[in-house]
C-alpha cells in the first residue's frame, strides 16, 4: 500500500531513478507559460510511479515559487466514501489560509450557498420523492412524503418540481457566486489543484469530480492536474454511461492537454531500460532484509534484463523483492550449498511467480512446456554449434535454462552436434561458465546436462513450496 505520509517530502534531489525532472520542470514552464493548458492529464499505467511524481513535483513547484502559487494535493480515493467531489476540492481551496484568514471566511461564506443546494440532503431528497428514486436511501423524515406519492398525489410532485426548478435557478446564481470567489482569492494567489488516484475511484464518483472540475473550476488562475491512468479512467466513463459511449471523446472534451509519464530511461550507452529494471535494482539495493552478500550478486540483476516483464509494473517489482526478502527469511543458511546459484534461483522463481503464474505452476508439477519458459526467457531454442553467443552474453540465462531442462521431455538446448562430438570453442565456453558459479560438480560432464540427483531440484521444491506458503503479493 502507498504510504503517503512517506511521499509528501520526496523531491527528486531524493531520488529520480527514471530521469523524470525534466518533465516536471517542463509541466511547470507550461503553467507558468501563457498557454490555457488546464486541466491537464498526467497519464501512467496503474505502478508507475504516479502518485510520488506528483509529490515530487508539487514540491518543485513550490521550491522556486516565483508566481506565488497556492499548490494543493487531492487524493481522491481517499475521498471517494464523502460522494461530495465538490466538497473535497473547495475545501482543500480553503484549507491554504488559516481559520483567522478573511480570504477563508469570504470563500467559505460565498460557497456554501451552492454546496447547500447541489449536494447534502436537501436536493436529493426533493429529487426522491419527486421520481422515487434510490427510495431506500431516503431518511425516515420523508418517509411521509413517499406515502403521498404512493397515493397519487399530484399536487405534492408538483410542489416538489416547482422547488427544483427553483433550487436550479438558484445554483446557477450561485455557481456564478463561487467562481467568482474562486476567482477573487486565485487573482493574487493563483491555484494548482493535483488531483490523484481518481482511477482508483468509483465510477459514479470519477464521473462526478470530472464533471465538477470542468462546470465550477473553469475560472482564470485555477489550474487542474490529474494524475491518472487515463485508458482506466476511459473505461470508468464507459462503466457509468454505457458500452457504447465513445469515452476518449468524453474525456477529452475536459482536458486540453496530456502529459505521458515514459516508462523507460536512458542507460549511459544511450539505450532505452525499462524503467522496472532500474526500480529492481534500486529496491534490492534499498531492502533491509536481503544481504549485502546477495546485493553483491551482480548476476542477480541480469535476471530481469533477458525475461518478459512487459506487463510489470513498478508495483510488481515491489511484490517480487517482497517475495525475495520472504524467502530469505525462511531460508536456512548452515545448508546452503551454492549460496551464488540458490540467489539465482531464488530470484528467477520470484519473477515467475508474479509475472507467469502458468510457467511457475508448471516448474512446481515438473511439467515445463519448451516454449513456455523460452519465451518467458526471450529466447528460441539454442544450437551451441552455429551459435555460442549465449554463453559470452548470458551466461546467467544459460545456466538457468540448463538447469531448468532437465524438468522437460524435449531439449531446447542443443549442445552436441549430430554426430555427437561437441566444438571445442564451445566446450571452453560452457566449461569457463560452470566453474564460474562453482557448478561443475552438478554436471554429467560427458552430456554438459545437470545430473538428475543434483541437490538444485530439491532446492527448487523447497524455494517453491516457501513461496506458496502464504499470500504474499498483496
Amino acid at each position: 500500500m502507498t504510504d503517503y505520509n512517506d511521499m509528501k517530502a520526496l523531491t527528486f534531489t531524493n531520488r529520480d531513478e527514471f530521469t523524470r525532472e525534466p518533465i516536471a520542470e517542463k509541466i511547470i514552464k507550461l503553467l507558468d507559460s501563457e498557454i490555457d493548458v488546464s486541466p491537464l492529464i498526467i497519464d501512467g499505467k496503474w505502478g508507475t510511479g504516479k502518485t510520488e511524481f506528483c509529490f515530487k513535483l508539487k514540491n518543485l513547484i513550490e521550491a522556486d515559487n516565483t508566481n506565488n502559487y497556492k499548490v494543493g494535493y487531492v487524493n481522491a480515493f481517499q475521498a471517494d466514501h464523502t460522494n461530495e467531489p465538490l466538497l473535497t476540492l473547495i475545501a482543500e481551496v480553503a484549507g491554504f489560509y488559516n481559520e483567522e484568514d478573511d480570504r477563508r471566511k469570504s470563500f467559505i461564506k460565498n460557497a456554501i450557498p451552492y454546496l447547500r443546494l447541489v449536494s447534502g440532503i436537501g436536493i436529493k431528497a426533493i429529487a426522491s420523492l419527486a421520481f422515487g428514486k434510490y427510495a431506500a436511501d431516503i431518511p425516515d423524515e420523508f418517509q411521509e412524503g413517499m406515502e403521498a406519492i404512493e397515493e397519487g398525489s399530484d399536487s405534492f410532485i408538483d410542489q416538489s418540481l416547482e422547488s427544483m426548478i427553483k433550487d436550479q435557478v438558484e445554483a446557477e446564481k450561485n455557481l456564478s457566486t463561487l467562481k467568482e470567489a474562486l476567482k477573487n482569492i486565485a487573482s493574487t494567489t493563483p491555484v494548482i489543484l493535483l488531483i490523484d488516484e481518481l482511477d482508483r475511484c468509483r465510477p459514479d464518483f470519477a464521473v462526478m469530480m470530472l464533471e465538477t472540475i470542468k462546470h465550477v473550476f473553469d475560472v482564470e488562475n485555477v489550474q487542474i492536474i490529474l494524475i491518472t491512468n487515463a485508458e482506466q479512467l476511459k473505461a470508468t466513463i464507459k462503466h457509468s454511461y454505457g458500452s457504447e459511449t465513445n469515452s476518449h471523446d468524453y474525456l477529452y472534451k475536459f482536458f486540453k492537454y496530456q502529459i505521458n509519464l515514459p516508462t523507460t530511461t536512458k542507460d549511459i550507452e544511450g539505450k532505452s531500460v525499462e524503467n522496472n529494471l532500474a526500480y529492481f535494482k534500486t529496491t534490492v539495493q534499498a531492502s533491509r532484509v536481503i544481504s549485502q552478500e546477495f546485493k553483491d550478486n551482480e548476476f542477480i540483476y541480469e535476471i530481469p534484463t533477458f525475461l518478459d516483464l512487459s506487463k510489470l509494473s513498478l508495483r510488481n517489482i515491489e511484490q517480487i523483492v517482497r517475495c525475495i526478502e520472504t524467502l530469505i527469511i525462511f531460508e536456512d543458511n548452515s545448508k546452503s550449498r551454492n549460496a551464488e546459484v540458490e540467489q539465482l534461483l531464488i530470484v528467477f522463481l520470484s519473477f515467475a511467480y508474479i509475472a507467469n503464474k502458468k510457467l511457475f505452476e508448471q516448474i512446481r508439477d515438473n511439467s515445463i512446456q519448451a516454449s513456455d519458459i523460452l519465451s518467458f526467457s526471450s529466447c528460441e531454442e539454442i544450437y551451441l554449434a552455429s551459435n555460442s553467443s549465449i554463453l559470452e552474453r548470458y551466461p546467467t540465462k544459460f545456466l538457468i535454462l540448463l538447469i531448468f531442462q532437465n524438468l522437460i521431455e524435449d531439449t531446447f538446448i542443443h549442445i552436441l552436434n549430430n554426430d555427437g562430438t561437441m566444438d571445442h570453442g564451445s566446450s571452453l565456453l560452457i566449461d569457463r561458465m560452470l566453474n564460474r558459479f562453482n557448478f561443475m560438480q552438478e554436471m554429467n560432464p560427458s552430456s554438459y546436462r545437470v545430473i538428475q540427483s543434483s541437490y538444485i531440484y530439491k532446492y527448487i521444491e523447497h524455494t517453491i513450496n516457501n513461496l506458496l506458503l502464504f499470500d504474499i503479493v498483496k
